[in-house]
């Protein structure tokens, strides 16, 4: 009978222990930027879908709108998709 108890004991002691030994920090469950806990925010590349702090060097205005992306080649891919884009427009025109 001790046995059960003792089992029954270190099961819970185990699992409080566990449960605050967890360090991750708490989002909001309507946050769809991750967090960079350095208080800065996170963009999305358009290209590749990665995320990337708002500071990046590879950033450019299309149309009013910020882009952000996370290397040259990306950001490059973007202005060829917008070129191609700007051609389909005029043929159609």
């Amino acid at each position: 009978m001790r046995l059960i108890i003792y089992a029954i004991l270190g099961f819970i002691i185990y699992y409080l222990i566990r449960g605050f030994s967890k360090s991750e920090p708490k989002r909001p469950p309507n946050s769809s930027v991750p967090p960079t806990g350095n208080g800065k925010e996170l963009k999305k590349d358009p290209v590749c879908g990665t995320y990337i702090p708002e500071d990046t060097p590879y950033r450019l205005k299309h149309k009013g709108v910020p882009w952000y992306f996370c290397s040259e080649a990306c950001m490059k891919t973007f202005q060829k998709q917008i070129a191609e884009e700007k051609g389909k427009s005029k043929a159609e025109s």
